[in-house]
């Protein structure tokens, strides 16, 4: 990777970035020293691959960092050709040596770093003076003659909309961000898709729908499985967060914002979804957004809560590409693939799907990262229940059947018998939904749930008092 300084006074000076710390700012023991009064000491920082790209970081800075124009929220990943701004100065990427005009360097001279800080200010301050005179009367020359041209017709406005980047790089770009998840119960299990939270730590983000079938977790990664531990579930938010040790090949996702997008906007999905192929492949598919940002509440989805913040696009997704990612055209992440509407009132619906909107991510998943998971004890839900191989359930009465225990969870070190029935939580009746089981858990106690349910053994319903999670399993 390649910066080459395009303003300030170190302008045509360039570097080649190497290694997993490299450092930006205005100290003079970073490896890039930047001129400028509005650079931190210790500015941004690279984390450079061995294919040539970089994971730039704002090292908590008190301007913060702009690359094409937006502001960092998180890390993101330079491919090359991308603007980053630090302070005043712009700092242009590049996959390629840049060419002759600038003054290529290994290592940062003394000359980029300067003389004694008070000569630099005295330069800049003569420099400032001069070029602001005659930047000023250019200007007003320039807005006057532009002007005319307007009003005379002789030039219009123009559309400096940059060039859309091709999807199949963007695609490509997504491919060491995004993860198979699988979620095992003795011969059987699920599987979904994830994203790459924090590449270093080894964080991946998915739906909980997806691990909720699970008692032990996998991702698979350029067709490595990798063991997984599950951080933290918020089954009535729809995300949970997975840890992987092995973090080789693993490139953090960005993340956007909504406020960034608009309706017709276009946005691409990935994920795993099932299909005829041999093999689970990452697939692609493409649309435009249809609304920002609405909720989503839907009884007939037995299987996922009702969603206060999610994007409605028209992109075609599947089974399987839950829990993956929506980006926009820069690759930053828009919202997590989760649910989608085909039928209402027994009529066809076409090209409504849902993602989780990334605004609400930035609300969850810190918690769930940390280890506190919300309204989550460690039982796995059937919303497809059918009570009749347990003896004393009522056949007639809806419920919640559960059929699998996370190992270390507070189910699991209560003893929660499994298979189970539950026809009540907190004492609120459930009709087979989750829907039904959020409402009743967030009307009652905030630190556990009661369940009253039916077992293998039992022919009367029992009650059982689990705490919610509040740290990883162990």
């Amino acid at each position: 990777m390649w910066l080459v300084v395009e303003s300030g006074g170190d302008e045509g000076h360039a570097v080649q970035a190497s290694g997993e710390r490299w450092v930006i700012g205005r100290d003079p023991g970073c490896n890039l020293v930047v001129n400028d009064e509005k650079a931190s000491r210790q500015h941004a920082m690279l984390r450079v691959y061995a294919d040539g790209r970089a994971e730039l970081h704002d090292m908590g800075s008190a301007n913060g960092v702009l690359v094409n124009g937006h502001r960092l929220t998180g890390p993101v990943l330079l491919q090359g050709n991308e603007m980053v701004q630090i302070g005043e100065t712009l700092i242009r990427t590049s996959m390629q040596p840049p060419s002759a005009k600038a003054t290529q360097i290994g290592v940062v001279p003394q000359d980029l770093r300067g003389p004694s800080a008070s000569t630099i200010e005295r330069r800049r301050l003569r420099r400032s003076t001069r070029m602001a005179t005659i930047v000023g009367a250019l200007a007003i020359v320039a807005v006057a003659g532009i002007g005319t041209l307007l009003a005379t017709g002789v030039i219009g406005g123009g559309d400096d909309t940059p060039p859309q980047r091709p999807i199949s790089a963007i695609v490509d770009s997504l491919r060491p961000s995004t993860v198979r998840i699988l979620a095992l119960t003795g011969d059987r299990g699920a599987g979904g898709t994830g994203w790459v939270l924090d590449a270093q730590q080894g964080l991946i983000v998915t739906n909980q729908h997806v691990v909720n079938e699970g008692e032990t977790f996998q991702v698979v990664v350029n067709d490595q499985t990798r063991e997984a531990k599950l951080m933290g579930s918020a089954p009535c938010d729809d995300m949970a967060v997975l840890k992987v040790a092995d973090t080789t090949g693993l490139i953090t996702l960005p993340l956007g914002a909504q406020a960034d997008i608009r309706e017709g906007d276009t946005v691409v999905a990935v994920g795993f979804p099932g299909s005829d192929s041999e093999k689970a492949r990452l697939t692609a598919t493409t649309g435009v957004v249809s609304v920002v940002s609405t909720s989503y509440d839907e009884r007939n989805a037995v299987d996922v809560p009702n969603y206060p913040n999610v994007i409605q696009t028209d992109v075609a997704i599947n089974p399987g590409n839950s829990g993956g990612p929506l980006v926009d055209t820069e690759s930053r992440l828009v919202g997590i693939n989760s649910a989608g509407t085909t039928q209402r009132n027994n009529r066809i619906i076409q090209g409504q799907n849902y993602a989780i909107g990334v605004d609400r991510v930035k609300e969850v998943v810190p918690q769930l990262q940390a280890g506190h998971s919300l309204y989550w004890t460690g039982i796995g839900l059937d919303y497809y229940p059918d009570p009749s191989q347990l003896s004393g359930a009522p056949t007639s009465a809806p419920g919640i059947l559960v059929d699998n225990i996370v190992p270390g969870s507070p189910a699991a070190q209560a003893g929660f018998p499994n298979p189970a029935y539950i026809t009540q939580v907190n004492g609120q009746d459930m009709d087979g939904t989750l829907q039904s089981y959020c409402e009743a858990v967030k009307a009652g106690p905030q630190d556990s749930a009661t369940y009253t349910l039916f077992t293998m053994t039992d022919s009367s319903p029992i009650q059982v008092r689990i705490p919610y999670a509040t740290t990883a399993p162990q």
